[in-house]
């Protein structure tokens, strides 16, 4: 199974179909929040949680999820607790305003006070949307003025 890929909300009509064809991707599910599922938090339980940064708050927040920090307290990793942390080395993807995340560390510089929404889908709803490299579970953030 291919993993979806989006596609730039400025290109449309022949330009995204060349793309679609040209690339062999297919594009996310879209609007306004993206997968219908998932378990939500909100801003007002992120603000409830006094975190000051986008880290903090998934760990405050995120149920479920281990945190990795290195030893000067950088974050390096999250994936899933239970059997499938065990069996899988994946973690959890993260997207931000449906850009995923690679660098963890950019999560410890962003306020938690831009974030609208967190979305948090299991393993089986994340490899409907992101593919089989999901197995653990997405974790989705929507921040105030993104997409």
């Amino acid at each position: 199974m291919r993993a979806r890929t989006a596609i730039p909300a400025a290109m449309t009509g022949a330009a995204a179909l060349l793309l679609v064809a040209a690339c062999g991707i297919r594009p996310r599910p879209s609007g306004p929040a993206g997968p219908a599922s998932g378990t939500i938090i909100t801003a007002e339980e992120i603000a409830a949680t006094e975190a000051t940064t986008m880290w903090e708050a998934l760990q405050r927040t995120v149920r479920y999820a281990n945190f990795g920090e290195s030893s000067t307290g950088e974050p390096v990793r999250i994936h899933r607790r239970g059997f499938s942390s065990i069996s899988l080395t994946e973690d959890m993807p993260i997207y931000i305003d449906r850009v995923q995340v690679r660098d963890l560390m950019i999560l410890d510089a962003l306020p938690a006070a831009d974030i609208e929404q967190i979305r948090v889908l299991s393993g089986v709803e994340a490899t409907t949307y992101y593919g089989t490299n999901a197995g653990d579970g997405v974790i989705l953030i929507r921040t105030r003025g993104g997409g």
